[in-house]
């Protein structure tokens, strides 16, 4: 029997959830949900599937188990909260809700529900992220003393709609933000502790407070760590990773350790990259897996509700000037 979906939100996000669906043997599309648009109509019709305005018509219809959301950021938490409270289970957008409260909201909701959670944090599915996990959980590098990651995009293409209204486009730190802090939690471990310094330089003419953050992080393990999040810088995308370690340095796809006598530089691994990291068919097998295996999803809410606190440190730091003790959940 497939597993019935629905998915809410189909901007760039919800169109890429909906193409894995569509591609996925082990699922039915019932029903897609945005708001009375173009785009709605669009799809609905080349794909032949039911549609509404109304997410809560889509999270009561019956035939639906699972629900993509991808909606804007500050949505998830009511429409999350709604889906698990009906039984269904949730495969919510990165992040996970905006605020602490909410991040709670959503985590006591898919306890008490018993359904499956699983937050998408896209990183953790890329074959090139996973293979640099195996090698540093391999113990080649050693301990870890200081690790780095970047996310470096010029986002004016992406910069309209909801993204430009005060109240729903949220905070670079948050929104670009979770992509690095979530990989350097995933690999390295904890944060306790968040310093952030910022300015805004490049997109002025957005409701961000910052386009340019640089965060100091703090390891419960000892190590330190430094996550720069620019979204109005003029180059190639990146999401770069560095790890420093006591027996090696990985910069990338570039590796360095002790653990290979003689050697005198930085080796190639042959890992392919993409331009970008879009695995959403990956995530949408995890989450099927939890389902047919009656298992918690690798990146759960309480997951997605730990980065988000270790964004929202850096965003309390930088409005304080000093650093900020990250929330525990």
């Amino acid at each position: 029997m497939k597993i019935g979906v629905g998915v809410i939100g189909l901007g760039y996000a919800g169109g890429q959830h909906l193409d894995a669906y569509l591609k996925n043997p082990e699922v039915k599309v019932e029903m897609i949900c945005d708001e009375d648009s173009p785009r709605l109509r669009s799809l609905a019709e080349k794909h032949q599937l039911p549609f509404s305005t109304d997410y809560g018509e889509l999270i009561a219809n019956g035939a639906i188990h699972l629900v993509s959301i991808c909606t804007p950021d500050n949505l998830h938490a009511v429409q999350a909260v709604e889906a698990a409270q009906a039984g269904k289970h949730v495969f919510c957008e990165k992040p996970l809700a905006t605020t602490l409260s909410d991040c709670q909201r959503i985590v006591e909701a898919v306890k008490k529900s018993k359904v499956k959670f699983l937050t998408g944090q896209v990183l953790r599915f890329a074959p090139f992220f996973v293979s640099l996990k195996k090698l540093c959980d391999s113990g080649m590098l050693g301990r870890c003393f200081f690790a780095e990651s970047d996310y470096l995009h010029d986002l004016r293409p992406f910069l309209h709609g909801w993204r430009r209204d005060p109240k729903s486009g949220g905070d670079l730190t948050l929104g670009g933000g979770c992509h690095p802090v979530d990989l350097l939690r995933w690999i390295v471990g904890e944060v306790e502790e968040v310093y952030a310094t910022t300015n805004k330089l490049s997109l002025t003419d957005m409701p961000f407070a910052a386009d340019n953050i640089l965060l100091s992080l703090r390891f419960r393990n000892g190590a330190t760590g430094k996550v720069q999040i620019t979204g109005g810088c003029r180059r190639p995308y990146a999401l770069n990773l560095s790890i420093y370690g006591t027996k090696g340095t990985l910069v990338n796809d570039k590796l360095f350790t002790e653990e290979i006598p003689g050697l005198e530089d930085f080796v190639s691994l042959p890992l392919a990259q993409k331009a970008e990291f879009q695995y959403y068919d990956r995530e949408i097998e995890e989450m099927l897996g939890a389902i047919r295996e009656d298992r918690e999803p690798s990146v759960d809410a309480r997951e997605g509700a730990r980065t988000v606190a270790v964004c929202l440190a850096g965003i309390e730091s930088a409005r304080r000037n000093q650093p900020v003790k990250v929330a525990e959940f």
